[in-house]
């Protein structure tokens, strides 16, 4: 094999390492919204984590990811206020 032929294997190889990397489904930050989707939901279950992980997949979330905003709003006064006014125009729309 000469040399022009390999230059253009590792070309490709690392095009397609790069490629896999990049197109990779990015994590997203969970929403007050959707956090609050969630809980509802969840409240409806059995609340085994089985049934929690169910409905955070639904929202395209893991259920880490739940359970860290979970306990963020257990401590972030600002949150919960946020979370609540969320919740006050939902119930009278």
């Amino acid at each position: 094999m000469n040399a022009r032929y390999k230059k253009l294997i590792a070309l490709v190889l690392v095009g397609s390492i790069a490629m896999t990397f990049s197109c990779k489904k990015a994590s997203r930050e969970m929403t007050p919204e959707d956090f609050l989707k969630i809980e509802d939901e969840i409240a409806l279950t059995d609340l085994t984590p089985e049934s929690k992980e169910q409905v955070v997949k639904k929202y395209g979330y893991t259920l880490e990811q739940y359970q860290s905003f979970e306990e963020k709003v257990r401590t972030d006064k600002k949150l919960q206020e946020e979370l609540g006014t969320i919740r006050l125009k939902s119930k009278q729309q």
